[in-house]
């Protein structure tokens, strides 16, 4: 992974993929965990932090009790996203304070910024 940004998009695609298999409730028992290569993976199962890794339970995650509460109540697929969208930023956040080399990459590619600032405005 080469910036912040793309370990978080990872995370967001499988925090779905586990949500569309298993079910919110399963991911809310699992954990994830940043490899040495900085990329997330998802275990069913609590994980040990590695010798070149971080592992975050995500039932310790204020947002995925948040998730579990709103899933129970059969939510509208947009409004499912939103809480999933706060779940990858607590797991990003938790990243961050136990990572040095996760903080070490950029928020953001360079190509990605340049990208977004040719981009045409949109007005």
């Amino acid at each position: 992974m080469r910036s912040q940004r793309q370990v978080g998009e990872r995370a967001a695609q499988v925090i779905d993929r586990v949500i569309f298999d298993m079910g919110v409730d399963r991911l809310v028992q699992g954990s994830f965990a940043l490899d040495r290569h900085l990329r997330p993976h998802f275990s069913s199962a609590p994980v040990m932090r590695g010798r070149d890794g971080v592992a975050v339970a995500l039932a310790q995650l204020a947002e995925c009790a948040v998730l579990s509460a709103v899933a129970k109540r059969n939510p509208d697929p947009a409004v499912l996203r939103l809480h999933t969208a706060a779940v990858v930023d607590g797991l990003l956040r938790e990243f961050r304070a136990r990572s040095p080399r996760f903080r070490a990459l950029p928020v953001v590619r360079a190509d990605q910024r340049i990208a977004e600032r040719s981009a045409p405005d949109s007005k």
